[in-house]
């Protein structure tokens, strides 16, 4: 099953800065978080929460349930509404919902869930929502910097200065485990907005922290999944445009037909160039993270590694560079693998 990285990393920030984002929402509450339920599933079909905390106010306990938005979708507040009745039923506590929208938006956000006759709204049931953009100063001047790794999607740019601010907020961090997150989520969120061969050359320097994020290893395989995907679909997709467009200066149905033909097998093993470019990128990845791989190691190592072609080979070679210890561990891994396969 494919790993959701975006999804993953909302749901990090949720974890570990559950009292902040109590503070933004009840600033005047005394409420005290107590507790974290990880990875509550409901009695629904597939049915998994974002994330659910412990709190107590006044000496009453509470389920404090964390939903991050992109942007509003019209179904967002049924969903609020069936979570927490399911919440409420499976914890036997009420429940505290709160909607945090990360992208800009003008118009006012719904939050509330009505049923009508006609005219008449027979039950409601309504939650906070925080729209984080409105708290970007604040981020960028240090106040809440425990959010830096999401301002360039406030900020509505990417702008290398957004990512240079982030990168001072988050090094700020003591915690080395909660810094190592912050980065990994500054990459994959920045992700969506910079290409990723830069990003990583941008935060090179930071990238021996981050192999102690807590979700490297969903970040290892979701990037594995993704770049050998993408390169076989975007070949096959190109491959077919290329037939079609064979096709129609040949003028000929017959034409078309085979050029289109044409066009998929060209597609495919454009595809299949696409996915070995992509292993190959994501084991350095993997090897950067995890080692803070010197660039005249990375050099050595490319060498060897380029001409290779087979897919099975490569893909042994991106999990024994999540698996090994060290480098010296997977160079010698390395010389086992090219061995055995007479190379």
């Amino acid at each position: 099953m494919r790993v959701n990285i975006f999804d993953r990393v909302l749901k990090i920030l949720a974890r570990n800065y559950a009292v902040l984002f109590l503070r933004l929402a009840f600033p005047d509450e005394p409420l005290q978080l107590v507790g974290t339920l990880e990875n509550v599933e409901l009695s629904l079909p597939e049915e998994r929460v974002d994330f659910v905390h412990q709190v107590v106010y006044h000496g009453e306990e509470f389920i404090f349930h964390l939903e991050f938005q992109l942007q509003h979708r019209s179904d967002f507040p049924e969903r609020q509404f069936i979570y927490s009745a399911a919440l409420t039923k499976q914890f036997q506590r009420p429940v505290i919902t709160l909607a945090l929208y990360l992208e800009r938006r003008e118009a006012p956000i719904p939050n509330e869930y009505t049923v009508c006759l006609g005219k008449r709204v027979v039950n409601r049931f309504t939650y906070p929502v925080l729209r984080l953009w409105d708290y970007e100063e604040a981020i960028r001047t240090g106040q809440f910097r425990e959010l830096a790794p999401l301002l360039v999607v406030l900020a509505g740019k990417a702008d290398k200065s957004v990512l240079a601010r982030e990168r001072e907020l988050i090094l700020e961090e003591q915690d080395e485990r909660k810094r190592a997150d912050l980065l990994a989520a500054a990459v994959t969120i920045a992700s969506r907005y910079f290409d990723k061969e830069f990003l990583w050359k941008f935060f090179r320097e930071e990238v021996g922290q981050m192999r102690n994020a807590t979700f490297i290893e969903d970040w290892i395989e979701e990037g594995i999944q993704q770049g050998i995907q993408q390169g076989i679909q975007q070949g096959i997709q190109q491959g077919i445009q290329q037939g079609i467009q064979q096709g129609i200066q040949q003028g000929i149905q017959q034409g078309i037909q085979q050029g289109i033909q044409q066009g998929i097998q060209q597609g495919i093993q454009q595809g299949r160039q696409e996915g070995l470019k992509a292993i190959k990128e994501n084991l350095f990845q993997i090897l950067i993270a995890r080692f803070g791989l010197p660039y005249e190691v990375e050099q050595q190592l490319e060498e060897r590694i380029k001409p290779i072609e087979d897919v099975p080979l490569l893909q042994r070679m991106v999990v024994k560079a999540a698996q090994v210890g060290d480098l010296d561990e997977f160079r010698a891994g390395l010389d086992e693998l090219l061995g055995e396969a007479g190379k």
